[in-house]
């Protein structure tokens, strides 16, 4: 699984997650990232949300939904599901580059032994990555 940050836009660490799991592919991957930030976020009383995913393809089927054949009906279902509750949310997509956070969290995630971990306090390793996200810094890829 990947993994997913909260944070406001000074850069401010609110709540965060990632977790390993075997995933069938990276959309999968992406797809519960999604689902388990918006639940998250419901969850903690976060009624004004804008999820950036850096999968064009991931965002495309939220938007657009799909048939209850797709391979990923039921993940795509619970989100649109999810997004249809009485907030605010906006799913939009953002370059690998300009997510930071998210980059970290998965590096985290593929080191973790464990399916969902939540964390209330950003690890030393998000602290420039959460002030440049917020700043819109942009890495070049190695």
């Amino acid at each position: 699984m990947d993994g997913s940050l909260m944070h406001n836009n000074n850069g401010d660490f609110i709540l965060g997650f990632y977790g390993a799991a075997v995933v069938p592919n990276i959309l999968f991957a992406e797809l519960m990232a999604v689902l388990h930030g918006l639940q998250i976020c419901w969850e903690n009383g976060f009624r004004k949300i804008i999820c950036f995913s850096d999968s064009l393809q991931g965002v495309s089927l939220i938007r657009d939904g799909v048939s209850a054949h797709h391979r990923f009906a039921n993940e795509i279902f619970s989100i649109r599901q999810f997004l249809s509750r009485d907030w605010e949310v906006v799913v939009e997509h953002t370059l690998q580059e300009g997510n930071a956070c998210a980059d970290v969290s998965a590096k985290m995630g593929a080191l973790a032994d464990s399916p969902l971990m939540k964390i209330t306090s950003p690890p030393s390793s998000l602290a420039m990555p959460l002030l440049a996200d917020a700043r819109g810094v942009v890495f070049i890829r190695e």
